[in-house]
Parts: structure tokens; sequence; C-alpha cells
């Protein structure tokens, strides 16, 4: 029965990570995109990126009571953590478990904050996949956390903790390709 599961949940993220247009009576809902209140005020982006292979859920899923990082791996990788805005001991140990650090260049800064902005879309979507968080960007300001954002690329989802603006529409409109191509941009 165990392995049963597990099938049915891989082979649901195989098959659901395609993202969908979001349609009110198969009317596609099309805004105008306004621009509002930047999500952070920062001076610094700490990056994370985890090359971790969806082919090992399994794995994640078997060993996440074996250890507390191995339960923390699997909190950080699908979801549970961070908690909130206030829970940030988990940055610490992202290299622990496969993440590299690298910093953002100041010069992206600009692309960035045209992605981490208040907006609504020309078009929405919305996914219905096991979200794989690889790369998180710690926000800073002074040298202290600020703000925090896991991304998904492939199901083009976001955990988004540490401001107050409205984060509803983040990555739409094709936003998650532009961040991750001035991500992985050398």
């Amino acid at each position: 029965m165990k392995y049963l599961s597990y099938l049915t949940l891989i082979i649901f993220t195989l098959l659901s990570c395609n993202p969908k247009k979001i349609e009110a009576d198969k009317i596609t809902i099309i805004p105008k995109k306004i621009i509002g209140k930047k999500f952070f005020e920062y001076d610094q982006i700490d990056y994370y990126f985890n090359d971790f292979d969806e082919k090992k859920l399994n794995e994640l899923y078997d060993n996440q009571s074996k250890t507390e990082i191995d339960s923390f791996k699997m909190g950080v990788i699908l979801d549970r953590i961070p908690k909130d805005s206030l829970d940030l001991s988990f940055i610490d140990k992202l290299e622990k478990i496969g993440y590299v650090k690298s910093k953002i260049e100041k010069s992206k800064f600009k692309e960035i904050d045209n992605i981490f902005i208040e907006k609504s879309v020309n078009e929405q979507t919305a996914t219905g996949c096991i979200y794989v968080y690889r790369d998180i960007l710690i926000f800073k300001k002074n040298n202290k956390v600020i703000g925090t954002a896991k991304i998904c690329f492939g199901c083009e989802a976001s955990q988004i903790t540490g401001t107050s603006a409205n984060t509803f529409n983040f990555g739409q409109d094709g936003d998650y390709s532009v961040l991750e191509s001035v991500l992985k941009r050398k």
C-alpha cells in the first residue's frame, strides 16, 4: 500500500507540472498589468540553489523520519520551512542539505525589482503539481534578513515571506522565466 501511494505521487508529479490558464465560465481572465508596491527594500540578495532530482522524492519521504536533518531537508525542499517571516534559522542549514550559496550582483537588482512587485497580470496561470523548491532568495538590508522567496521554476510556484505587499500575482506573465534567466545568467 505504501508503494502504491508513492507511485501515485510520482505519476501526479510528472503529469501535473504544466501551468494552466485560470478560466471563468470558459472565458480566460486577462486583467490589465498595474505596477504597485515593491516586495522588499534591500541592498543584498543571497541566492541558494539545490540541484535536487525529483526522481528522488520517494527517498526524501522515506528519510524524513530518520534524522532531524532529513526532516529539515524535506521541509525546505517541499514547502514546510520556513513557516513564517520570523522563521529564519533555516538559512544557516541550507548548505548542509545541498544548497550552494552565491550573491546576486547589484546590476541585476532592477530586473529583480520588476518581478518582485505588486501587479495584476495579462494572463493568470495556476499549477497543480508538487512544488520542489530548488531556488531560494534571501533579501537583506544592512546585513539583516528582511524577506525570503522560495521558487519552484518547474511548477511556477513560490513561497514568499517578510513582505506586506500582495504577492498573489507573483511570477505571472512570464516572470518566472525572466527570473530564472536573471538568476542563471553569469
